[in-house]
């Protein structure tokens, strides 16, 4: 029984083998020869590319030209291979035809994706190295560096060094915010002080604030104006500019330095106060200023006892 399955196997592998000539061989050889050098042609020429003419380019030039040429030939290389092996691609382009609808229908959203992409690279709204700031539908806010802009989706990098994937669809519906397309910024600071301050007392120190400090921009001029009065407070806007790479940090001392001008120029920073007020306890203690004796609680009526 062995020998009647080994000589079963041997007489199948020689039928299969008889099928296949050299010449055969040899074009597969060559396609594969062909794909192989396609590919590395592909590579050296975009990167060749991108070191001479991609020179003038930004980050995402560069990596939208460097990818499509790369592809082009690549692709060029592929189709000759392919025909050298013996396809016939009328068929092979039909079966792909066919294939690509057939992943469309089932995959909506890649296509939806791969359309915003399509619009996100053509429109430059933001590059690679931008940080930009984006609000979600639910209110979430995320800010990162743009490290790659791809067809389907866009990676983020955070402040706390997280990797964020954003599909290319839902920043196309949300509103972004490209935080570093100007080389300048304006740090906005919402300030409150009491009615009975001097309004041109404190424009003084704010302004002076504002020379004083080396990071803060003489020209755009800082601003201080009256947004909104409210129930004890006078609301103010303080608006001051400094060049984009010294954002975070102009902001927290601008902020400490504010506190410590209002304290050394005695402006008051009104803060909520919340008291307790117990009118058993002043009524009981008006009765005995005027000398008169209070009533207990297990003295009162039934009535009085229970009512608010």
């Amino acid at each position: 029984m062995p020998s009647e399955i080994t000589s079963q196997l041997e007489s199948s592998f020689k039928q299969w083998f008889s099928y296949i000539n050299t010449e055969r061989l040899q074009d597969v050889f060559v396609a594969i020869v062909l794909a192989f050098a396609g590919f590395m042609i592909a590579r050296l020429v975009s990167n060749a590319f991108i070191r001479t003419i991609g020179a003038r380019f930004n980050a995402h030039q560069r990596l939208v030209w460097r990818r499509g040429i790369f592809y082009f030939i690549f692709v060029l290389f592929l189709i000759t291979s392919l025909r050298e092996a013996g396809f016939k691609l009328s068929v092979f382009l039909g079966a792909a035809g066919i294939l690509t609808v057939a992943l469309g229908f089932a995959s909506q959203t890649s296509a939806s994706n791969l359309i915003s992409g399509l619009f996100l690279i053509g429109e430059g709204s933001f590059e690679v190295g931008d940080f930009i700031q984006i609000t979600l539908i639910r209110g979430h806010t995320i800010e990162g560096e743009v490290i790659s802009i791809d067809l389907l989706s866009v990676k983020l990098c955070t402040l706390d060094n997280v990797y964020i994937r954003l599909p290319n669809e839902q920043l196309i519906r949300t509103p972004v915010h490209n935080l570093s397309r100007y080389p300048i910024r304006r740090i906005p600071i919402t300030l409150s002080i009491t009615f009975q301050e001097d309004m041109s007392k404190v424009r003084h120190v704010l302004m002076l604030l504002a020379k004083e400090h080396p990071l803060v921009l003489d020209e755009p001029e800082a601003r201080v104006t009256v947004t909104a009065f409210r129930e004890s407070t006078i609301e103010l806007q303080y608006g001051v500019w400094t060049r984009r790479e010294n954002f975070l940090q102009v902001r927290d001392e601008i902020q400490e330095m504010v506190k410590d001008y209002f304290i050394k120029n005695h402006i008051e920073i009104p803060v909520p106060k919340i008291g307790l007020h117990n009118a058993l306890q002043e009524y009981e203690d008006s009765l005995n200023s005027t000398g008169q004796q209070g009533l207990g609680l297990d003295e009162l009526p039934p009535r009085s006892r229970h009512q608010p």
